[in-house]
């Protein structure tokens, strides 16, 4: 499930080895929002942990799949209302099936998501 376009919009990023910065901005006009809070709506974890596994393929240049989640915690709300940015902070080291990534989303404020999983490589 890629949420590229639907949920959010690359901004910027920077890449320097195996760690990246990514700004995104949400879109507040997707459908997830509608059904996730109506009025009032607030980002879902699964959908942070999606946008976390596709800036870990943007920064590997790898089609990839969660193997493990070691952690995950969800530290506070983003909403699309008062959070229309944010940054995807991201390490992916290779392990021998794919990727060790630990991720934070945070904004000037507020961390978000502290994440730490394996990413295995799709076959093509």
């Amino acid at each position: 499930m890629l949420l590229e376009n639907k949920y959010y919009r690359w901004v910027s990023q920077t890449i320097e080895g195996e760690n990246a910065l990514f700004r995104v901005h949400l879109l507040p006009e997707c459908e997830v929002y509608r059904g996730h809070f109506p009025g009032n709506p607030v980002c879902p974890g699964i959908c942070n942990v999606e946008l976390i596994k596709e800036c870990a393929m943007r920064l590997t240049g790898k089609n990839l799949r969660i193997k493990t989640l070691i952690q995950c915690r969800l530290t506070a709300l983003a909403s699309p209302t008062s959070c229309q940015e944010f940054d995807v902070h991201i390490q992916a080291l290779p392990t021998e099936n794919g990727f060790q990534v630990r991720a934070m989303i945070m904004d000037a404020v507020k961390k978000y998501v502290d994440f730490k999983g394996e990413l295995i490589v799709l076959e093509t």
